[in-house]
Protein backbone atom coordinates (compact mmCIF):
# COMPACT_ATOMS: atom_id res chain seq x y z
CA UNK A 1 0.00 0.00 0.00
CA UNK A 2 1.20 3.57 -0.94
CA UNK A 3 1.30 6.03 1.63
CA UNK A 4 0.17 8.60 -1.28
CA UNK A 5 -3.28 9.34 -2.37
CA UNK A 6 -4.10 7.67 -5.98
CA UNK A 7 -4.74 10.04 -8.81
CA UNK A 8 -8.45 8.91 -10.64
CA UNK A 9 -7.92 10.50 -14.34
CA UNK A 10 -11.82 11.13 -15.48
CA UNK A 11 -12.24 11.63 -19.01
CA UNK A 12 -15.99 12.56 -20.71
CA UNK A 13 -17.01 9.51 -21.90
CA UNK A 14 -18.04 11.10 -25.23
CA UNK A 15 -14.57 11.58 -25.81
CA UNK A 16 -12.90 10.32 -28.90
CA UNK A 17 -9.07 9.59 -28.72
CA UNK A 18 -6.57 8.70 -31.83
CA UNK A 19 -3.87 6.64 -32.09
CA UNK A 20 -2.78 9.79 -33.97
CA UNK A 21 -4.46 12.82 -31.82
CA UNK A 22 -2.40 15.77 -32.16
CA UNK A 23 -4.97 18.39 -31.14
CA UNK A 24 -3.80 19.42 -28.41
CA UNK A 25 -0.25 20.71 -26.63
CA UNK A 26 2.71 20.68 -28.35
CA UNK A 27 3.07 16.88 -30.22
CA UNK A 28 0.98 15.51 -27.49
CA UNK A 29 -2.86 14.65 -27.52
CA UNK A 30 -4.86 15.85 -24.43
CA UNK A 31 -4.81 12.21 -23.20
CA UNK A 32 -0.70 12.01 -23.77
CA UNK A 33 -0.48 15.61 -22.11
CA UNK A 34 -2.58 14.53 -18.90
CA UNK A 35 -0.93 10.76 -18.46
CA UNK A 36 2.71 12.18 -18.99
CA UNK A 37 1.97 14.88 -16.38
CA UNK A 38 0.52 12.08 -13.68
CA UNK A 39 3.19 9.53 -14.65
CA UNK A 40 5.87 12.44 -13.57
CA UNK A 41 3.95 12.81 -10.50
CA UNK A 42 5.06 9.45 -9.80
CA UNK A 43 1.55 9.24 -7.84
CA UNK A 44 -0.27 6.00 -7.64
CA UNK A 45 -3.19 6.62 -10.48
CA UNK A 46 -6.07 4.76 -12.11
CA UNK A 47 -7.35 5.90 -15.45
CA UNK A 48 -11.44 5.42 -15.69
CA UNK A 49 -12.01 4.63 -19.60
CA UNK A 50 -14.76 3.36 -22.18
CA UNK A 51 -13.03 0.04 -23.52
CA UNK A 52 -12.14 1.95 -26.73
CA UNK A 53 -10.33 4.83 -24.99
CA UNK A 54 -8.49 2.20 -22.94
CA UNK A 55 -7.09 1.25 -26.14
CA UNK A 56 -5.38 4.20 -26.41
CA UNK A 57 -4.43 5.01 -23.47
CA UNK A 58 -2.66 1.38 -22.89
CA UNK A 59 -0.20 3.02 -25.21
CA UNK A 60 1.35 4.57 -21.95
CA UNK A 61 -0.51 3.25 -18.98
CA UNK A 62 -0.29 -0.60 -17.83
CA UNK A 63 -3.64 -2.47 -17.49
CA UNK A 64 -4.20 -2.42 -13.98
CA UNK A 65 -3.55 1.34 -14.09
CA UNK A 66 -6.90 1.60 -16.33
CA UNK A 67 -10.24 0.63 -15.14
CA UNK A 68 -13.00 -0.24 -17.90
CA UNK A 69 -16.39 1.01 -17.99
CA UNK A 70 -18.80 0.34 -20.25
CA UNK A 71 -20.16 3.51 -22.40
CA UNK A 72 -23.46 4.98 -20.95
CA UNK A 73 -26.84 3.98 -21.89
CA UNK A 74 -29.35 5.93 -23.02
CA UNK A 75 -30.65 6.98 -19.83
CA UNK A 76 -27.97 8.17 -18.39
CA UNK A 77 -26.16 11.75 -18.39
CA UNK A 78 -22.14 11.58 -19.04
CA UNK A 79 -21.56 13.67 -15.58
CA UNK A 80 -23.58 10.57 -14.03
CA UNK A 81 -21.32 7.93 -15.46
CA UNK A 82 -18.02 9.86 -14.49
CA UNK A 83 -19.83 10.23 -10.61
CA UNK A 84 -19.86 6.11 -10.86
CA UNK A 85 -16.63 5.94 -12.47
CA UNK A 86 -15.46 7.53 -9.68
CA UNK A 87 -17.22 5.31 -7.21
CA UNK A 88 -15.40 2.19 -8.92
CA UNK A 89 -12.12 3.76 -9.03
CA UNK A 90 -12.65 4.17 -5.12
CA UNK A 91 -13.36 0.48 -4.71
CA UNK A 92 -10.68 -0.47 -6.76
CA UNK A 93 -8.03 1.32 -5.02
CA UNK A 94 -10.10 1.24 -1.52
CA UNK A 95 -6.36 0.94 0.67
CA UNK A 96 -5.10 4.04 -0.72
CA UNK A 97 -4.83 6.61 1.78
CA UNK A 98 -7.17 9.34 -0.55
CA UNK A 99 -7.54 10.26 -3.83
CA UNK A 100 -7.47 12.97 -6.00
CA UNK A 101 -9.88 13.32 -9.02
CA UNK A 102 -8.57 15.55 -12.14
CA UNK A 103 -10.67 15.96 -15.19
CA UNK A 104 -7.90 14.68 -18.00
CA UNK A 105 -8.61 18.07 -20.26
CA UNK A 106 -6.99 20.51 -18.22
CA UNK A 107 -3.40 20.68 -19.70
CA UNK A 108 -2.51 23.68 -17.92
CA UNK A 109 -1.96 22.43 -15.03
CA UNK A 110 0.70 22.24 -13.63
CA UNK A 111 3.06 19.23 -11.80
CA UNK A 112 3.35 21.40 -8.21
CA UNK A 113 -0.40 21.66 -8.34
CA UNK A 114 -1.07 18.16 -8.57
CA UNK A 115 1.64 17.40 -5.38
CA UNK A 116 0.12 20.11 -3.29
CA UNK A 117 -3.68 19.21 -3.24
CA UNK A 118 -1.74 15.27 -2.80
CA UNK A 119 0.06 16.92 0.60
CA UNK A 120 -2.81 18.97 1.45
CA UNK A 121 -4.91 15.34 2.14
CA UNK A 122 -2.39 14.42 4.82
CA UNK A 123 -4.07 17.72 7.16
CA UNK A 124 -7.72 17.72 5.67
CA UNK A 125 -10.69 15.61 4.48
CA UNK A 126 -11.10 17.63 1.59
CA UNK A 127 -8.81 19.76 -0.24
CA UNK A 128 -9.11 22.39 -3.09
CA UNK A 129 -6.58 24.33 -5.29
CA UNK A 130 -8.09 27.46 -5.37
CA UNK A 131 -6.37 30.58 -7.64
CA UNK A 132 -6.93 33.88 -6.91
CA UNK A 133 -9.92 33.22 -4.42
CA UNK A 134 -11.83 30.46 -7.28
CA UNK A 135 -11.76 27.04 -6.63
CA UNK A 136 -10.78 24.56 -9.44
CA UNK A 137 -9.88 21.04 -9.51
CA UNK A 138 -8.01 18.64 -9.18
CA UNK A 139 -9.73 17.78 -5.46
CA UNK A 140 -8.52 15.78 -2.96
CA UNK A 141 -10.96 13.48 -1.16
CA UNK A 142 -9.48 11.68 2.12
CA UNK A 143 -10.03 7.63 2.75
CA UNK A 144 -12.18 9.47 5.41
CA UNK A 145 -14.86 9.50 2.86
CA UNK A 146 -14.45 6.13 1.25
CA UNK A 147 -18.19 4.69 2.57
CA UNK A 148 -19.54 7.67 1.01
CA UNK A 149 -17.90 7.65 -2.41
CA UNK A 150 -18.46 4.23 -3.05
CA UNK A 151 -22.13 4.71 -2.98
CA UNK A 152 -22.12 8.02 -5.27
CA UNK A 153 -24.47 6.86 -8.25
CA UNK A 154 -24.65 10.49 -9.78
CA UNK A 155 -22.94 14.39 -9.65
CA UNK A 156 -25.36 15.00 -7.38
CA UNK A 157 -24.38 12.59 -4.75
CA UNK A 158 -21.09 14.15 -5.39
CA UNK A 159 -21.85 17.66 -4.60
CA UNK A 160 -24.00 16.82 -1.80
CA UNK A 161 -20.55 15.08 -0.09
CA UNK A 162 -18.55 17.90 -0.85
CA UNK A 163 -20.90 20.57 0.44
CA UNK A 164 -21.23 18.21 3.26
CA UNK A 165 -17.72 18.57 4.74
CA UNK A 166 -15.23 21.68 5.47
CA UNK A 167 -12.92 22.02 2.63
CA UNK A 168 -9.55 23.02 3.17
CA UNK A 169 -8.58 25.51 -0.06
CA UNK A 170 -4.59 25.89 -1.07
CA UNK A 171 -3.86 29.02 -2.68
CA UNK A 172 -1.97 28.01 -6.06
CA UNK A 173 -0.56 30.63 -8.61
CA UNK A 174 -1.86 28.25 -11.36
CA UNK A 175 -4.36 29.55 -13.57
CA UNK A 176 -4.45 25.52 -14.76
CA UNK A 177 -6.53 24.68 -12.06
CA UNK A 178 -9.15 26.69 -13.55
CA UNK A 179 -8.61 25.98 -17.61
CA UNK A 180 -10.16 23.37 -19.36
CA UNK A 181 -10.55 22.46 -22.74
CA UNK A 182 -14.42 23.70 -22.48
CA UNK A 183 -16.12 21.09 -25.02
CA UNK A 184 -17.06 18.05 -23.13
CA UNK A 185 -20.35 18.83 -21.10
CA UNK A 186 -20.53 15.99 -18.66
CA UNK A 187 -17.03 17.20 -17.09
CA UNK A 188 -17.99 21.03 -17.41
CA UNK A 189 -20.93 19.41 -15.19
CA UNK A 190 -19.10 17.35 -12.89
CA UNK A 191 -16.69 20.44 -12.35
CA UNK A 192 -19.74 22.41 -11.64
CA UNK A 193 -21.02 19.94 -8.82
CA UNK A 194 -17.02 19.94 -7.17
CA UNK A 195 -16.55 23.13 -6.92
CA UNK A 196 -19.46 25.24 -6.88
CA UNK A 197 -21.30 27.68 -8.99
CA UNK A 198 -18.26 29.94 -9.66
CA UNK A 199 -16.61 27.73 -11.49
CA UNK A 200 -19.60 26.29 -13.18
CA UNK A 201 -20.23 29.69 -14.76
CA UNK A 202 -16.39 29.87 -16.18
CA UNK A 203 -16.48 26.23 -17.72
CA UNK A 204 -19.32 27.91 -19.44
CA UNK A 205 -17.75 30.85 -20.51
CA UNK A 206 -14.70 29.51 -21.96
CA UNK A 207 -11.32 30.60 -20.96
CA UNK A 208 -11.27 34.17 -21.81
CA UNK A 209 -13.39 34.18 -18.62
CA UNK A 210 -10.78 33.44 -16.44
CA UNK A 211 -9.05 36.34 -14.30
CA UNK A 212 -5.19 34.86 -15.38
Amino acid sequence: MSDQPTVILLADPEMHWRADDRQAIGHYSVLDTALRRVLSSQLPRVLVATPAQAEVAARLLPGQDILLQEPPNAQQCASDWLAQGVAKAVIERGDSPGWVLLPIDMPMLRLDTLHAVAAGLKAATMVFPCHRHLRGLPVGLSAELHSELIRVRSDQDLRRLTARYPGMDIDVDDAGVLMTMDAHTGLNQLRAQLTGPAMGSLVRSGLSALPL
